[in-house]
């Protein structure tokens, strides 16, 4: 019998809110979390895994690809390769894609899903579009993408760090009640500091056990982690494969910049930064979770975010996101930079737009003016999505930053110039918004 052929190459999907497919619908949610997902920046964020295809990969979004975005990652070496919507009514991509199956098969003969996470579609995805696929079972993502499953990890291994499991109102403000100071509410499900609540007073606390009381009257059941805030003196991920015969591969340790709860970047962690006890913690912790995972039957890419304290102490899991992340998108950014004895970091910068337009082609037209774009040849700044700054008032840049060491809050700063003088004007306090009107010429070294 002849063994089957290999798959040509990887249809790469998302979309990247895939917590909202795996939380169970009877739980309250926590205040803000109701609308974190389904809004046109999120769906958007899914043009990040352009910068994951390789060759002979296509890529499926939820809007169409500008022209000059796929010219613009093609000539900075990223051999990104969409498939043009048949129907760009509908932005929910799944569905979409599961419509259209007979448009989009022939194109995609012979080659394997590689989803952002394990959905319930994606067995769909793959059956109707006839592609290889093999990943851990849907239930095993749903459970192990838990928080309260992470946690009672950590508390197992006796980990700091651990938080309080509640299911109960008279819980919560018990253990809300024994901390001394800001005290966190996380949803399990939660994710980009939308699922994270900070109750600084007794007033805060009683407005959210109104908004949980209205909820478990209406049936919802209440599941929650309380925790204690720590003072930071770094957020830091780790990242991780595990194949399917169990064995792990670490593939790369990042410091990540949080603002409050909300992600803004990350930067390769400075090994000398941290004390050996300290990375050697991080680094068993996260081989022994790894374990974990792969006993409670899951495999495939892994990241998971912990944190130094500003007095020392290591707090080596906050939650493990068993799936594609943010994180994978910064660490192929820097093996690509590494190739061209370059660093890379990821920046997430909100912003807010002047008005409907043509903002990506107005944007990258800047930066090559002032010889700012990266072209795969040298130092620059490269926009890894155009949806996430074109659809609707405010959005998010996205950037890739190829430099050489200590250029990289320049190059962030005179692109923000760029950006403003095209209509796109950062809501971060770092990059106050300059209007330009003269030409820029900065020399990115």
């Amino acid at each position: 019998m002849e063994a089957a052929e290999a798959p040509k190459g990887a249809v790469l999907i998302g979309p990247v809110g895939a917590e909202d497919s795996w939380r169970p619908h009877d739980l309250a949610t926590l205040p803000r979390l109701a609308s974190a997902h389904g809004s046109s920046l999120v769906l958007a964020l899914d043009e990040v895994l352009s910068v994951l295809s390789e060759e002979g990969d296509r890529l499926i979004t939820a809007f169409d690809l500008p022209r000059d975005f796929v010219d613009v990652l093609r000539a900075a070496g990223f051999p990104l390769d969409p498939i043009p919507l048949v129907d760009s009514s509908s932005h929910d991509v799944v569905a979409r894609t599961l419509a259209l199956a007979d448009a989009v098969r022939p194109q995609v003969a012979g080659m394997m899903l590689k989803p952002y996470a394990a959905r319930p579609e994606c067995e769909r995805i793959a059956s109707a579009l006839r592609l290889a696929y093999v990943a851990p079972p849907v239930e095993c993502a749903i459970l192990v993408n838990s928080k309260t499953w992470s946690n009672q990890v950590v508390r197992r291994y006796g980990w700091k760090g651990a938080a309080w499991p509640v299911t109960s109102l008279a819980e919560l403000e018990r253990r809300v009640s024994e901390e001394r100071s800001v005290v966190l509410l996380k949803d399990p499900y939660g994710v980009s500091g939308q699922g994270t609540v900070a109750i600084r007073s007794e007033t805060a606390y009683r407005s959210v056990a109104r908004h949980f009381t209205r909820q478990i009257a209406r049936g919802k059941r209440l599941e929650l982690l309380v925790q204690p805030r720590f003072e930071k003196r770094r957020d830091i991920s780790s990242h991780w494969r595990i194949s399917q015969d169990g064995s792990v591969l670490g593939t790369g340790f990042l410091e990540n910049d949080v603002d409050g709860f909300r992600y803004r970047g990350s930067a390769p962690l400075d090994p000398a930064s941290l004390s050996p006890e300290e990375f050697e913690h991080l680094e068993s912790a996260g081989r022994a979770l790894c374990g974990e995972l792969f006993e409670a039957g899951y495999f495939g890419p892994v990241s998971i975010d912990g944190l130094i304290t500003a007095d020392g102490t290591v707090v080596p899991c906050l939650e493990v996101n068993a799936r594609v992340s943010m994180g994978t998108v910064a660490l192929a950014l820097m093996r690509h930079a590494a190739g061209r004895q370059l660093h890379a970091a990821l920046e997430f910068i909100n912003v807010r737009l002047d008005a409907e337009g043509q903002h990506f082609s107005a944007f990258a037209d800047g930066l090559a003016d002032a010889g700012l774009l990266y072209t795969g040849r040298g130092p620059g700044v490269l926009p890894i999505t155009a949806g996430t700054f074109t659809h609707g008032r405010r959005g998010r840049l996205v950037l890739g930053v190829f430099h050489r060491p200590g250029a990289a809050t320049g190059m962030v700063r005179k692109a923000l110039e760029i950006a403003c003088a095209c209509g796109i004007h950062p809501e971060d306090g770092r990059y106050p918004c300059h209007h330009v009107t003269a030409e820029i010429s900065p020399k990115a070294s």
